[in-house]
């Protein structure tokens, strides 16, 4: 008995053939059915029919599993696919805010009166003493020196502090040590731009000048370092500091996400620092 429990198919398959071929013999001596052969039909119906349905079920199972693999990698490719068309879209809206950057860099170009470099920003100050200090991808061979200025279309940027061969330091005119001669546009108020690590301050305007909040602060020129004209910030504050107005600047680029700038290829004449 455990054995017919253990292989039911096999033993089917075996009384399905002893009782085929025994219906065979039958209706080939007598041709008629017998009680006996309708007994052997009804007892081999239920493996076979059990034998069928399993059979069925099994081969149902196993076209759902590779449709269900085929859909899984035509998923996974069309997954892929929007990946690689995200990643498209993703270089070519970068590569047009590249290029509109480019645009206001080469507006510059032609305004100013002094030859200039384009050059990539590509790193951030390499010394943790020295926050205020970017690295650009151009150098001496480029025909940059120290204490040149670096600007964007948007307005000054810094100087150069450092060259090698093939990259520069640019310290920013937030930088502690740096200083700028400067004039509020407006009312051609002078002063002095400094750095205070985290901003600027115009410092020495005189007490009677015309300051107000939003003017725009350009460079004079007069400290032979930066060309005239160039825009440094905007006055987000003003305060009288004992015989004078201190008004607190705010650069018009955002120095922490710079990607291009220009180097004006002007020596300078005198390099003013705030020490």
């Amino acid at each position: 008995m455990s054995f017919l429990r253990r292989h039911p198919i096999l033993i089917s398959i075996v009384l399905f053939f002893f009782a085929t071929q025994f219906i065979s013999f039958r209706l080939e001596g007598k041709r008629e059915r017998d009680t006996f052969s309708g007994f052997i039909l009804t007892l081999t119906y239920y493996p076979q029919k059990l034998i069928f349905v399993l059979t069925g079920a099994i081969v149902g199972v196993w076209h759902n599993y590779i449709e269900l693999i085929g859909i899984r990698e035509e998923n996974e490719g069309l997954r892929n696919e929007i990946r690689k068309l995200r990643q498209e879209k993703f270089q070519l809206w970068e590569a047009e805010l590249q290029n509109e950057r480019l645009k206001k860099l080469l507006g510059l170009k032609e305004d100013t009166l002094y030859d200039v470099v384009s050059a990539n920003v590509i790193a951030g100050s390499p010394s943790i003493l020295r926050s205020q200090v970017v690295i650009i991808d151009k150098g001496s061979k480029d025909g940059i020196s120290e204490g040149m200025p670096v600007a964007t279309y948007e307005g000054i940027v810094g100087r150069i502090l450092l060259t090698g061969g093939k990259s520069s330091e640019v310290i920013l005119i937030t930088d502690e040590i740096s200083a700028v001669d400067a004039y509020i546009h407006r009312t051609r108020a002078r002063g002095i731009v400094k750095g205070t690590g985290d901003g600027c301050v115009m410092e020495y305007i005189e007490k009677k000048a015309d300051v107000s909040v939003g003017d725009k602060v350009i460079s004079s020129g007069r400290d032979g370092f930066f060309p005239e004209e160039v825009v440094i910030g905007t006055v987000v504050e003003t305060e009288a500091s004992g015989g004078f107005i201190r008004a607190r600047v705010s650069p018009d680029m955002d120095l922490n996400s710079l990607e291009e700038v220009v180097v004006i290829l002007k020596s300078p004449e005198k390099t003013v620092l705030n020490e």
